[in-house]
């Protein structure tokens, strides 16, 4: 004898159901179960279904159309409806009362059930009654990715489409699911009432009993919680998290969570390409404008975009990684690393306006987001510590650099800021001894003083007018002689005259460098006791190796 709805409804499974007209067809079988989601469902029954409606795939359907459903319906001889009451507007209450009248009429029992109810619960212990394991297992996925993929084709908008597919995957398994980020902040979550999610120590891998692509992670805090994990294009990591805070999961619940997982996964795929594209599209413009490659016009279109306006006060900082070893400075590692550079930088500057190109990254400050230019510079400094110290702990081979481009009003000024940021990092090693730090890594070009107009001068002659003889003597002694003179007369005054620590800074014997120094001064005629020539000679030095740059 097959399962009958007089079975149903009178099992202590459900005490809250109420048989509201068909009394005489309580003994039909139920053959099957369907949630009904289009009016002419008749189309998808085979005979013998439970059919559960809300009555919302009627509301757009007049009386005549909705007794010719039912009358169609019938002929498939499903075996009754479960409802649930909608009556918010007269049209409802009508098809509701026709709903009974052909109830009454044709014999077919209608059991209601409250509207916290959800239909999922009932689908699975009918499934278990009226099939095998196997078979119930099949019927319901393809239930579950049925309805799951309904939403996937019916909202378009993300943020309401994950909340949409949470809260419908809480009604089927009957326990609260969210998503989290690698940071482990809530994204989404079907209830408000998920405590911080946190993975711990003794977290284990746990297989249900269904044919899955990938292992969940079980732990046990103040409730059970399973965790599955989506790695989107090894750039970041997702966490689905269901905990088991109302019922255990069963055998059916992780059939309706393999789709959900599915479905989760092409809908952040999907998403992270668009945002992807997105951000290039906007750092392409970005790069533009930076390099002065729009007309004035175009200019104005793009700031618009971007959000900036003539009267902004903005710099541009601009970063690069320099492998240590002298590697590539375009390979593929190299890209992978700028990019996990840039994921650990936006957790500390603001995402809209950072762009990575090759082995850089590009920020656009706007001054005022921070109170004083003093505060800034040292949250940048702050910034280049902490992704250093990042590149240490991973291992990384790699110097972090950063450029500060001189304060511009407007964005049709972006272009002089850029060149000055991009400037500071090319010169790197000359400014550091303008400013006395040889392990300088945020170099501002505000700070450079004259130096800066040499920087500037493209005139390699030119520079050369700005040499003291006595310097250029001894750079064309080195340069016959493949001497040492102008190292060590650099090393020497840096070390403020030291004779023993020049020698310890370049290897050699102090009295190697005591002869050197007196060559220097045989060929130069310098006097080390004159400070005012040695400040000259000191910046002759300085506009020297920018000769040797260029």
């Amino acid at each position: 004898m097959g399962y009958r709805v007089k079975t149903l409804y009178e099992s202590d499974k459900f005490p809250e159901m109420q048989l509201i007209c068909g009394q005489s067809g309580i003994d039909r079988e139920i053959r099957g179960i369907r949630i009904i989601e289009v009016p002419d469902m008749e189309r998808f029954v085979s005979g013998g279904e439970l059919l559960l409606t809300s009555m919302k795939a009627y509301q757009n359907i007049n009386e005549r159309k909705f007794m010719r459903c039912l009358e169609k319906l019938d002929k498939k001889q499903i075996s009754g409806f479960v409802v649930k009451r909608n009556q918010t507007t007269e049209q409802q209450k009508k098809l509701f009362e026709i709903l009974l009248q052909f109830g009454e009429e044709y014999q077919l029992p209608v059991i209601e059930i409250p509207q916290h109810m959800y239909f999922w619960e009932i689908i699975k212990y009918v499934l278990t009654q009226i099939c095998d394991k196997e078979t119930a297992k099949l019927a319901y996925f393809k239930m579950t990715h049925d309805n799951l993929s309904s939403i996937l084709l019916n909202i378009f908008d993300k943020k309401k489409l994950i909340e949409r597919l949470l809260f419908v995957v809480e009604t089927m398994i009957g326990n609260p699911v969210a998503l989290y980020n690698d940071d482990l902040d809530c994204l989404y979550a079907s209830s408000p009432n998920l405590s911080a999610f946190i993975i711990e120590k003794d977290i284990e891998e746990y297989t249900p009993d269904i044919i899955t692509r990938s292992n969940y992670l079980c732990q046990k805090r103040k409730h059970k919680e399973y965790v599955k994990k989506v790695d989107i294009f090894g750039q970041r990591k997702i966490y689905l998290v269901i905990s088991e805070q109302k019922e255990p999961l069963t055998v059916l619940d992780f059939i309706a969570l393999e789709n959900t997982f599915s479905i989760l996964q092409y809908i952040l795929i999907r998403s992270t390409i668009e945002e992807d594209i997105a951000k290039k599209y906007r750092g392409d413009l970005e790069y533009r404008l930076l390099n002065g490659s729009l007309s004035g016009t175009e200019e104005d279109e793009v700031a618009t975009i971007l959000e900036l306006n003539e009267t902004d006060e903005l710099q541009v900082i601009t970063c690069r990684l320099i492998p240590k070893d002298n590697a590539a400075n375009f390979n593929d590692g190299q890209r992978r690393d700028v990019e996990t550079i840039k994921k650990e930088i936006l957790k500390l500057l603001p995402e809209d306006y950072v762009y990575s190109n090759t082995n850089q990254l590009i920020y656009i400050h706007k001054e005022g987001q921070d109170r004083y230019k003093l505060e800034f510079r040292k949250k940048v400094e702050e910034v280049q510590q902490d992704v250093q110290r990042y590149l240490v702990e991973k291992g990384m081979n790699l110097d972090f650099l950063v450029g500060i481009g001189k304060c511009v009003t407007g964005y049709h000024h972006l272009k002089e800021s850029f060149e000055d940021s991009k400037m500071a990092l090319e010169y790197i090693n000359i400014i550091r001894k303008i400013i006395g730090d040889k392990n300088k890594a945020v170099v501002d070009c505000s700070k450079l003083g004259i130096f800066y107009a040499f920087i500037k001068m493209k005139d390699k002659e030119g520079l050369w007018t700005y040499i003291p003889d006595s310097v250029s003597r001894l750079y064309q002694y080195d340069v016959k002689n493949k001497g040492e003179l102008i190292n060590t007369l650099e090393c020497f005054l840096d070390n403020n005259q030291s004779l023993k620590k020049t020698s310890q800074q370049m290897f050699i014997h102090y009295r190697t460098v005591s002869y050197r120094l007196q060559r220097i001064m045989e060929i130069s005629g310098m006097d080390f006791e004159n400070a005012s020539e040695m400040l000259v000679v000191r910046n002759g030095l300085i506009i020297l190796r920018l000769v040797e740059e260029r």
